[in-house]
């Protein structure tokens, strides 16, 4: 194995901390050379870190040195402030990161090439131990790990300690039970994120500016993770509660200029009675967003897509009700088939995440309904397009399919038997027919009715 160590000196101060190096994009660096990538930070010291193995990627970028190479070359930036050091164990890296980071690319090609030796050398400083055992070391005339490694073990354990014989053991590649692990770093599976506002105001460009931090923030964690999402959840606290806003999108995206733009137009609409203090965003609910292949013809579903961002504009602008989506139900029952929601559905949900911990407002994620599928349906159950909200009972005589009556029979029966367990059962048989009018209708005679009357419920044209 092969551990590459990228740490830095922690400052006390987390602001300063936070200009003088970014994690995030740290991370980001670290996760395209492997996908172990893990989090350290000395419990002792002020150093932290992401250990990375990349024995596995040599193959991909061409060898060992093509890219330790490449690796140093895209971490100048960070320069100033990183240690590099690569090792045959995470531990061996962590250590020479700290005692004898690489000075240049020659140095750090340069640790291939080397053996535990090197460790030896390296000052008792590196260790992550309390205080008072180094002072004993010290005290001891030790001065660096090769005297420890030197030492009988029986002995070292009994004067110093199982934890610190654990992570020598670590280091030079010896198995110990109490060696700490390095668990994968993994991204939250939410986002949620407060910002403090510098004062306290209602006017809304104001707002919106501390807004755009939070939702850049937000969209750079979707895109980290590779997932896109519909729905982003604000609150905008002040001093007698807050104010809730939810930001919806017809399709999973991590666009920050649409999501920009949807709260540009959904704050427009807002009206503030009092001082916003702070601001909250939060989003649960992502999906893995399909890679985007180019192409010189024009792209089909560009369309589709171009659709849905004027759906949601739409929406922002002039309310969540202005554009609904229609998904079905698994209800027989013509009126309870069809529900109305904000979001259409989605094609696959292989990839949907929606990870909760906690009791969170924002966490209610919408619950879809099962996806439109016409296969479903036989081919000799027609439905109508214009479906009346309420059934209109006929009036006069019940329809009779005599030759030249008022009423065609087109199709039908179909019996609809359905919700006897609940407060709506109903017992119907469904007819298309054709009235004086020429209109194809849809007609049913309700078997539950007393009078077993007869009901107008849609028209197909």
């Amino acid at each position: 194995m092969r551990w590459i160590a990228l740490s830095f000196k922690q400052s006390r101060n987390r602001a300063e901390a936070k200009s003088q190096l970014d994690i995030d994009a740290l991370y980001e660096l670290a996760a395209r050379y492997s996908p172990v990538v893990c989090w350290r930070q000395d419990q002792h010291l002020e150093y932290a870190g992401w250990l990375v193995e990349v024995h596995s990627s040599f193959r991909l970028f061409g060898g060992a040195q093509a890219l330790l190479s490449q690796l140093w070359a895209d971490t100048e930036e960070f320069s100033a402030v990183l240690h590099l050091a690569n090792h045959d164990t995470a531990t061996g890296a962590w250590w020479l990161g700290k005692g004898a980071p690489a000075r240049s690319e020659h140095d750090f090609l340069d640790m291939l090439n080397g053996d535990e030796t090197r460790l030896l050398t390296l000052p008792l400083q590196v260790l992550d131990c309390e205080p008072n055992l180094q002072a004993t070391w010290q005290q001891c005339g030790f001065v660096q790990l090769g005297d420890l490694w030197r030492l009988p073990r029986d002995g070292f354990l009994k004067r110093f300690g199982g934890l610190a014989l654990a992570e020598l053991d670590s280091g030079f590649g010896q198995q110990n039970k109490l060696a700490p692990g390095l668990p994968t770093h993994q991204p939250a599976e939410i986002f949620e994120q407060e910002e403090e506002l510098p004062f306290h105001c209602t006017q809304l460009d104001l707002i919106e500016h501390h807004a755009q931090v939070l939702l850049e923030a937000a969209c750079h964690w979707l895109k980290r993770k590779k997932h896109g999402t519909r729905e982003l959840l604000w609150r905008f606290k002040h001093a007698k509660g807050e104010e809730a806003l939810c930001l919806r999108s017809a399709q999973a995206t991590d666009s920050h200029a649409l999501w920009g733009r949807l709260l540009h137009h959904q704050l427009a609409r807002m009206q503030l009675d009092e001082d916003i203090r702070s601001l909250c965003l939060y989003c649960g609910h992502t999906e893995l967003l399909p890679n985007i292949n180019a192409s010189f013809l024009p792209d089909p579903t560009e369309g589709s897509r171009n659709w849905n961002i004027t759906c949601d504009v739409l929406r922002a602008r002039l309310g969540e009700q202005t554009i609904l989506f229609a998904a079905t139900e698994s209800d027989p029952r013509p009126e309870c088939s069809i529900v109305l929601q904000h979001t259409p559905l989605p094609k696959t949900h292989s990839g949907l995440t929606n990870k909760k911990t906690g009791k969170h407002a924002g966490q209610h994620a919408n619950q879809h309904a099962t996806e439109l599928n016409h296969a479903t349906l036989a081919g000799s159950t027609p439905r109508p397009l214009w479906l009346l909200p309420t059934p209109k009972p006929l009036q006069g005589k019940s329809p009779s399919w005599q030759a030249g009556g008022p009423w065609q029979l087109l199709s039908g029966p179909e019996r609809v038997e359905f919700g006897w367990w609940d407060a709506q059962p109903c017992k119907r048989d469904y007819y298309c027919a054709r009235d004086s009018n020429a209109s194809v209708v849809w007609l049913y005679q309700d078997l539950l009715d007393e009078n077993t009357r007869w009901f107008l419920h849609g028209y197909f044209a």
